[in-house]
């Protein structure tokens, strides 16, 4: 188990890729915090890590109010006494408009969900992993960072936001041995992209995009982040992982 006797905190840890990932993480050994916008997701995240014989927080939390960001890191230092991993995939997804449409309000929320929640919740998690002698922090980018698409524009420099935010901690904690990387993914069969596809009705497209002719799943993302958590990635920090199936070179 690569995690063994690591804590982790994923936000955004009900649903999609922050459920594959916590899942994948108490598999791997790690005592795992689900934080989420509704309890019930993560609550039902717990269950399944405990079923399983791993230990698991469920945390409701709002991540665009900095009180809630800062209560995470409380309860999960509270409960386990530690902080080895953070996982921030938080994020606003179902905001589809464009900068004409967009009011002032809906930008700032985006941006506060997608972006500012990064910085908060990286702030508060580092000194824990100081005390611990280092850790990791994964960020969730998107292609999206890098090739932004339309009624994306909030979403998207919030990503872009990110990928450099991502760059900029690597700089400042590497002296603590705290690593700090980003995963970028293509199109993967998320809750919220089968809502997109229903919408708008564009997966032949979406898997036209990708150089092996489909979307991805979750886990596969999740792979990647047990990879960025775990001491095989020792001497990677400052990355962006793309996990996009050639979405970016097709």
């Amino acid at each position: 188990m690569q995690l063994k006797g690591k804590v982790a905190i994923v936000t955004g840890g009900g649903t999609g890729i922050g459920k594959a990932i916590s899942l994948r993480f108490a598999r791997e050994g790690a005592k795992v915090v689900a934080a989420g916008l509704d309890l019930q997701p993560v609550q039902e995240v717990v269950k399944q890590i405990e079923a399983g014989g791993g230990e698991g927080l469920a945390l409701q939390c709002d991540l665009r109010i900095v009180e809630d960001t800062r209560r995470v890191v409380d309860e999960t230092l509270k409960r386990f006494s530690a902080l080895h991993i953070l996982v921030n995939n938080a994020a606003m997804v179902d905001l589809w408009k464009t900068i004409s449409d967009m009011t002032v309000e809906e930008w700032d929320e985006c941006l506060n969900a997608t972006l500012r929640s990064v910085f908060l919740m990286s702030k508060w998690s580092v000194p824990a992993m100081r005390e611990a002698g280092g850790g990791a922090i994964i960020n969730l980018g998107s292609v999206g960072a890098i090739t932004p698409w339309p009624a994306g524009v909030a979403y998207c420099a919030a990503k872009s936001g990110v990928l450099t935010l991502t760059k900029a901690m690597a700089i400042e904690f590497g002296p603590w041995k705290i690593r700090v990387n980003a995963i970028s993914p293509g199109s993967v069969m998320t809750p919220n992209l089968q809502h997109a596809i229903e919408l708008f009705g564009h997966y032949e497209k979406l898997c036209a995009k990708s150089v092996l002719h489909r979307v991805g799943q979750p886990e596969e993302i999740a792979n990647a982040a047990v990879f960025l958590a775990s001491d095989e990635a020792s001497f990677v920090t400052s990355a962006n992982l793309l996990v996009d199936g050639g979405y970016l070179t097709n």
